[in-house]
Formats: structure tokens, C-alpha cells, sequence
């Protein structure tokens, strides 16, 4: 779906003209767009989309930019990009100097609630790293001695930052290999309309917000979840690993017991617990690679399977941190209906964990077989062949599905989850 073509159509509903949308209006930006505006809307956008958006959810999807992006099936937004200079303060610091800028208030509270709801903040700015890291230095030495207003970010509020004279696409693309992400993660904040133009055009994936920017549009409301709070400390953690996996041996690499060992890695898992519920609809909205049918759950929804079947969950913490919840899965009726987990944590030997609690505890209800599927979704090919890992038989498979199916032994009742 276009934009120009979804504006028209949120327009007629709304009855403003088309010039007056864009993708970054939201409820009650506009007097038009009121609670029966919006139910008109959700309503609107089922009938001729085939988009169904559960009850539950209709109060977080307030912008227009998050009704297209369930129509066109494309991923949240978990990062935000922010140029410095002239965007998160007034001025330019390498001109200027410290005395000669001033604070973007507003920008740094939306930018600092934001992160405290989980959304990653990433700098991009062409300066002189050591003009940036001054200026951080004096912000949160200050901040540490309460002379500053609270709200405002500090250096450690960023996941990661390129601060140097590169092109930003490139340096975009270093941090999203960096934190496992996809670039169509990011939202991009910049002042200067040829870096977003640049933006646009080498990256067309990512979303280049306008300046200034609305951006409620990219992140609605949530339950928050508590690793919603810590996300930044755990994509910090998450590159020490990558060191540390980065100095072992080639040949260990691949070996997961190894890299197991090697990180110190514990796993609890267990049935879904209901201060749970809130992490795994999250977990099932936001995964994609490691996601081996791509359901989205509502909580209500997670709950009812639940009560229907079994729902496994599974927390994993290394010697750099507590990650959380990190995956779950579902059985119901002898089949397993979903399989997510963080892709933070693929290939560390937790999935193998994972699936042999969940067959030790199938067991034990008198399960005696267990059927799964994997449906391609352009996004999850990482999983394509995990049924097979975990020694099931290819049943049926076409170019988009793969079906098996395995039998489960008495010693899945005999051995104790980790």
C-alpha cells in the first residue's frame, strides 16, 4: 500500500483534505480524529484491508503511519537515530562552543520517555568526537550533581553513537549490525533536509521522520514490560558478548555448547506465568527472525491459549547480565503452534534447552507426538530448518510451509528442565 493512496483514504474517512495528513498525524492532532473518528477507522481499515485489529489493541494504534504499517505487514520501530547538532540542542557545538548552544528540551524529555519505555536511542552527527564527548562530559557531571532539569538525555541514555564525518547511511548500518537489527528498525531525526534526503535515498527502508519530528507516530502506547525498562543496559551488554565471542576460536564458533560455557549462560524455563502475559504478546509482536510462524498475540489471546493448551517461557541471564524473557513457545492438541525467541540470543544453545523442557513437559501431560510447522514469512528464514535440529521428521513442504512431526520418548518425563 502507498502512502499517497492511504492518506486519500484516511482523508474521506476523516473528512479533512488529503494535504492536511501524513503519516506522523495521530489522534487528536487534528479536532476530525476523535474516538468515533478512530473507530471508524479500525473499522474502515478491516473492511477494505483485511486488517483485523483486536479490541485490545485499537487504543495503541493512534497514527496513521501505524495503520499502514499493519496493512502492509512491516515490522515496529524499535530504534531512533537523532542528529546533534541543531536537533537534540540549538546551535552548533564545533562553531559555537558549549557556551554558544542551548538546550532542545521538549526533544530531549520525548527522547528520554521514549527510552525509558524501551525504544533504543542511537547518535548520528558529523562533528568532532571530542566536541560530543565534551559536551557530554560537562551534561552528565553536572546531572550528577543536580544541576540540570531532570528529563534530559545523558551519553548514557545512547546504545551507540557515530560521531565522525562519515557518510550517516553507512554509519547506520555499522549500528545496526551491531545490535542484531534490521535497518528498517530505525526511525531517522535530522535537521538538515539533504541528510534525510541522503537517507532516503540509500537506505529506503528506514523511516526519515520529518523535522520537527511527531514521534508518538512511530511508538505507540504499551503495557510496559521490565525489559521494556532496561533495554538499553541489555543491547549494552549484548555487545560485550559479541567481544567476548569475537576473541574465542574460530573453529568454536559454531559450537553451541561452547559458546554456552563460554558466556556463563543459565536458562529458566517454565509454564506461563501471569505477570508473563504482558513479555510474550510483546515478544510475538516484535520477533521476526526467530519466529517460525509469525502469529501476533494479543495478551487476552496468550491467556486463552494458556488455559487451552501449554504455554512455555523461557528467562535466560549470562555472566554480562539478565536478558528476561527471551522466548516462548506454545502447545496445544499435540502440535506446536508457535516458536519465538529473541534474536539477541540465537545460537547460544538456549533454543536446545528450550525445546527439550518443552517436550519433557508435553510428555508429562501424556502427550505422545508432537506435530510443527514452519511458514516463511521473508523474514524468518533463520528458522527454516530448527524443527529438523531438533530431530523431527519433514512430513510435507511446499515453497512456503514445511510440516513434521516427532515421537516423544518416556525420558523427556525423566529429565529435569534447566
Amino acid at each position: 500500500m502507498e502512502t499517497k493512496e492511504f492518506l486519500a483514504f484516511a482523508a474521506g474517512i476523516l473528512g479533512v483534505p488529503a494535504e492536511r495528513l501524513s503519516l506522523e498525524t495521530t489522534y487528536g492532532s487534528i479536532p476530525e480524529w476523535d474516538s468515533m473518528a478512530q473507530l471508524r477507522l479500525v473499522t474502515e481499515v478491516a473492511a477494505k484491508y483485511k486488517v483485523e485489529i483486536p479490541f485490545a489493541e485499537v487504543v495503541n494504534v493512534t497514527s496513521l503511519w501505524e495503520f499502514l504499517r499493519r496493512i502492509n505487514g512491516a515490522s515496529p520501530k524499535k530504534v531512533v537515530a537523532v542528529d546533534l547538532d541543531n536537533t537534540l540542542w540549538h546551535g552548533v557545538i564545533g562553531e559555537d562552543g558549549l557556551a554558544g548552544i542551548s538546550p532542545n528540551l521538549p526533544f530531549e524529555r520525548k527522547l528520554k520517555a521514549l527510552k525509558d519505555r524501551g525504544v533504543l536511542l542511537v547518535a548520528l552527527s558529523k562533528n568532532n568526537f571530542s566536541d560530543v564527548e565534551w559536551f557530554f562530559g560537562e551534561r552528565d557531571s553536572a546531572q550528577r550533581h543536580g544541576d540540570t532539569e531532570k528529563g534530559r538525555v545523558s551519553r548514557d541514555d545512547f546504545v551507540s553513537w557515530r560521531i565522525n564525518w562519515d557518510c550517516k547511511a553507512e554509519n547506520l548500518v555499522q549500528i545496526a549490525e551491531e545490535l542484531n537489527l534490521g535497518t528498517d528498525a530505525f526511525v531517522f531525526v535530522d535537521d538538515n533536509p539533504a541528510e534525510r534526503l541522503e537517507m532516503k535515498a540509500k537506505l529506503p527502508e528506514v523511516t526519515v521522520a520529518a523535522f520537527p519530528p511527531n514521534l508518538d507516530a512511530y511508538f505507540p502506547p504499551h503495557e510496559l514490560t521490565e525489559e521494556d525498562r532496561r533495554k538499553t543496559e541489555e543491547y549494552r551488554a549484548e555487545a560485550a558478548r559479541k567481544r567476548c565471542l569475537a576473541g574465542m576460536r574460530d573453529e568454536m564458533r559454531e559450537v553451541r555448547e561452547e559458546v554456552f560455557r563460554e558466556l556463563g549462560v543459565e536458562v529458566e524455563i517454565h509454564p506461563l506465568a501471569e505477570d508473563e502475559v504482558a513479555r510474550v504478546a510483546q515478544l510475538s509482536q516484535k520477533s521476526n527472525q526467530f519466529n517460525v510462524c509469525t502469529n501476533r498475540y494479543a495478551e487476552d489471546e496468550v491467556r486463552a491459549l494458556a488455559r487451552e493448551g501449554l504455554v512455555v517461557t523461557a528467562h535466560a541471564r549470562d555472566k554480562f547480565g539478565d536478558q528476561g524473557l527471551v522466548a516462548f513457545v506454545i502447545v496445544k492438541d499435540g502440535a506446536i503452534v508457535d516458536w519465538v525467541m529473541s534474536c539477541r540470543v540465537m545460537g547460544r544453545g538456549i533454543e536446545e534447552r528450550v525445546e527439550a523442557e518443552v517436550e519433557r513437559l508435553a510428555a508429562a501431560r501424556d502427550v505422545t507426538g508432537l506435530s510443527a510447522c514452519w511458514r516463511a514469512s521473508g523474514r524468518n528464514a533463520p528458522v527454516k530448518g530448527l524443527f529438523e535440529r531438533f530431530g523431527f521428521k519433514l512430513e510435507s513442504e511446499c515453497v512456503s510451509e514445511k510440516h513434521y512431526s516427532k515421537i516423544l520418548t518416556q525420558r523427556h518425563g525423566d529429565t529435569e528442565g534447566k
